[in-house]
């Protein structure tokens, strides 16, 4: 009987593991997409925590994050962000970036939907 049991557990939460792990990986290409657009160097690695999500987040600190990052000198200062026309939660990771000898560590906010970086900001 426990097997049984152990058995329709393990069928029932195969697709949720598989369904947060798409989303993981959809989150990093996201970014990285994200990076390769809009870092001033080419050549760099990176690696990311486990996604989560975050309703704390509004408009006026996408805002400001958007205007800080403009002074950041690792990337790009004409941004192009798409906006975050859902309200609600968004998606986020934490990123370390390998740049040379420098390192920098960032948080990217992603739409819902994960389509996106809707904001980021340095650590």
């Amino acid at each position: 009987m426990r097997k049984h049991i152990l058995k329709i557990t393990l069928i029932c939460l195969s697709p949720l593991l598989f369904v947060s792990c798409m989303k993981q990986h959809k989150a990093e290409s996201v970014v990285k997409d994200f990076l390769n657009e809009n870092l001033t160097e080419s050549k760099y690695s990176v690696s990311f925590s486990k996604i989560d999500s975050t309703a704390y987040v509004n408009d006026i600190a996408l805002s400001l994050m958007k205007e800080i990052a403009k002074h950041n000198k690792a990337f790009k200062k004409d941004i192009n962000y798409k906006p975050n026309n859902k309200k609600g939660k968004l998606v986020y990771t934490k990123a370390t970036i390998y740049v040379g000898k420098d390192t920098l560590k960032q948080t990217f906010y992603l739409d819902n939907d994960i389509t996106y970086v809707v904001g980021f900001k340095e650590n």
